[in-house]
């Protein structure tokens, strides 16, 4: 099957599941919004946005251009645009990825092509240091370490 849906019981997966909604084979293209939640893998090609609630995995195949919102993303293939997960981005060794990517976590895979800029949404680790007071000015704990 090239595009689908949850094929145990032929409906919908519940809200908030993680299971496997969409599985687009390569040589399917879809010009247009693709919203859902659960997880998928695309495997062919899309113009526009896609938007999820879940992890999307595109393959080695995938070849798209879309501004894409999602918890997880796991990049084989081929992505220009905007992306924005909510947990991770893992750029594969075999993925080539031309985007501007906003992520609390970042992986990227020895072998992958990744240009653009990447903002990591978590915040400053150092800013959780503890300080103490020193000569009277408080001063992080890292800086009396020197």
């Amino acid at each position: 099957m090239g595009f689908g849906w949850d094929e145990k019981e032929n409906v919908n997966v519940k809200e908030g599941s993680d299971e496997m909604v969409i599985f687009m084979e390569k040589g399917v293209e879809i010009k247009g919004d693709l919203h859902f939640e659960g997880s998928g893998r695309i495997n062919g090609k899309i113009t526009g946005k896609i938007s999820l609630k879940g992890s999307l995995t595109l393959g080695n195949d995938a070849d798209i251009t879309s501004e894409i919102d999602a918890d997880i993303v796991i990049v084989g293939g081929k992505v220009k645009g905007k992306m924005v997960a909510h947990q991770k981005i893992q750029l594969l060794k075999s993925s080539r990825v031309n985007c501007e990517l906003t992520t609390p976590t970042l992986i990227i895979e020895d072998g992958a092509q990744f240009n653009g800029s990447a903002k990591m949404e978590k915040s400053d680790p150092f800013e959780a240091l503890p300080v103490y007071e020193k000569k009277g000015t408080l001063q992080p704990a890292l800086q009396a370490a020197s």
